[in-house]
């Protein structure tokens, strides 16, 4: 068996995640399904090199095997490469189902809005004009500030619009605060259910595969904040968003649900409709 003359270089927490993660808190040795007493091990016997394909998840029974050349590093890196497949699988099918998802609920949110399109101009010597959506815009707004309204509620900072990326997966989330003196990182979606037909399953199957998809790529333990912005006080309770309710009872990851009405965020951003009328020029004879 291979001994060192110096310690052990220690391996950062987000590299020892990232191990940890990809074989599911588990050795990584096919079938082993051990999950206790794991420790971290160099393929390549150099403990200086600590790149993510280099370090693989083994059990004290397979590490001590490993380093007696019973099972080497061709078996290991097979064995590293069966957890990246899988792991890589697993996080495409999460990234697909959180794409779906959110273009169930753009196609919601975009119904029996009344859109005037920008048609530029044939002649290109006459000036044209393109305009931001109004309902983008007033959607933006509300999510600021409900955002807002939560950070003073919790007393925390919440950083917003990011994006984790891990390869070719990527998850974006309207905001989130990691924070290691938490038990759980809180990742944060804001949804304006402006009409009450818009209280759907899809809010809540969204916020679950986002945490799940965060999870699965940070290595760290999330916890979903579903923010509804409503119009009135009579949506503003979980008991008046019975489609929503029904569904929390579903899922596997339960998010909080926080509901804010106009009046709580003093902001009303008035009819959608209305951009179909910000203008008023009468056309030339």
């Amino acid at each position: 068996m291979q001994t060192y003359d110096e310690p052990r270089p220690s391996i950062p927490a987000e590299l020892r995640r990232a191990v940890a993660v990809e074989s599911g808190h588990a050795c990584a040795v096919t079938r082993c399904g051990e999950h206790t007493y794991l420790e971290i091990h160099h393929i390549n016997q150099n403990r200086a090199d600590n790149q993510v394909g280099n370090l693989v998840l083994l059990c004290d029974k397979h590490h001590k095997m490993a380093h007696a050349g019973v099972i080497d590093r061709k078996a290991l890196q097979q064995y590293k490469q069966l957890l990246n497949d899988a792991y890589n699988s697993e996080l495409f099918v999460r990234i697909r189902r959180l794409e779906e998802l959110v273009k169930q609920g753009k196609t919601l949110e975009n119904e029996a809005i009344a859109v005037q399109a920008n048609v530029p101009n044939s002649d290109p010597d006459l000036p044209t004009k393109t305009t931001s959506r109004r309902s983008q815009l007033m959607y933006s707004t509300l999510e600021q500030i409900a955002l807002t309204k939560y950070e003073r509620e919790h007393n925390l900072i919440l950083e917003r619009e990011p994006r984790f990326s891990k390869g070719s997966a990527q998850v974006r989330l309207d905001a989130v605060r990691q924070d290691d003196n938490l038990n759980e990182d809180l990742i944060v979606e804001v949804r304006w259910l402006r009409k009450r037909y818009l209280d759907t399953p899809i809010w809540v199957r969204q916020i679950e595969a986002a945490t799940w998809t965060y999870e699965l790529i940070t290595g760290r333990k999330g916890r979903g904040i579903l923010i509804f912005v409503v119009p009135k006080e009579s949506m503003k309770t979980i008991a008046d968003l019975p489609i929503t309710a029904a569904e929390l009872e579903k899922v596997d990851i339960k998010p909080e649900i926080v509901i804010y009405t106009y009046s709580d965020l003093g902001f009303d951003p008035g009819s959608i409709s209305a951009e179909i009328f910000a203008s008023n020029i009468k056309s030339q004879p």
